[in-house]
Parts: C-alpha cells; structure tokens; sequence
C-alpha cells in the first residue's frame, strides 16, 4: 500500500498506514489501518468500515485516498481512537471497528 501519513498528535508524530481494503458487500470497504509512534514507542491497528455512499458522496475510489480523509479526522479523535483500540485488542482480543456510515460520516 502507499506510504504512511504523518499524523501530529498530542503524543507526538504517529505513521498511520493502511493495511488491509476489503469488500464488504454492496460496494462498501472495510479498511484497517495502522499507527505506530514515530519513535517505535507503541503502534496499535483498527478497523473503519465505510459505506458505499460515503466513497461515492466524496468520489473516493483507492484506499490512499480514503486512508487520507481518514486521518485528517483521526488527528482531532486520536485519544477517543487509540484507548478503544488499545481496549479492545487487549480485553476482547479483535480490532476496534469504527463505523462510517449516513449517522455518522466521519470524514466523509
């Protein structure tokens, strides 16, 4: 995939990468990416799943561009993101899974 974003966080700088796009049914994605600590000090992963109007709404059609919005958003909601992924694949053992969708477009 392209290279990662830098994202500017009260923590410091992180690389945020995506790793994975898949279909999920409908012409929706399912995208998980990655931050990690520009330092090496922690990195952690999640989930976003996207509607299919939300990338047709803001012509989105690769997940570069889509990792794109994604962390111009993930900057003003780091601290929210990172303690429920952080959680999660602590306690339950999975990926936090964020859902972008018409309640609740995010970036989109």
């Amino acid at each position: 995939m392209a290279d990662p974003l830098l994202l500017n966080t009260a923590r410091g700088a992180y690389r945020l990468s995506a790793v994975e796009q898949t279909a999920a049914g409908g012409g929706a994605w399912v995208l998980t990416l990655s931050a990690e600590h520009a330092g090496g000090l922690e990195k952690f992963a999640f989930r976003c799943h996207i509607a299919a109007e939300l990338l047709e709404k803001a012509a989105i059609s690769d997940s570069t561009a889509a990792c794109a919005r994604i962390a111009g958003w993930l900057e003003g909601h780091f601290e929210q993101v990172r303690e429920a992924a952080l959680k999660s694949i602590r306690s339950e053992r999975r990926l936090a899974e964020i859902e972008f969708d018409q309640g609740n477009p995010g970036p989109f």
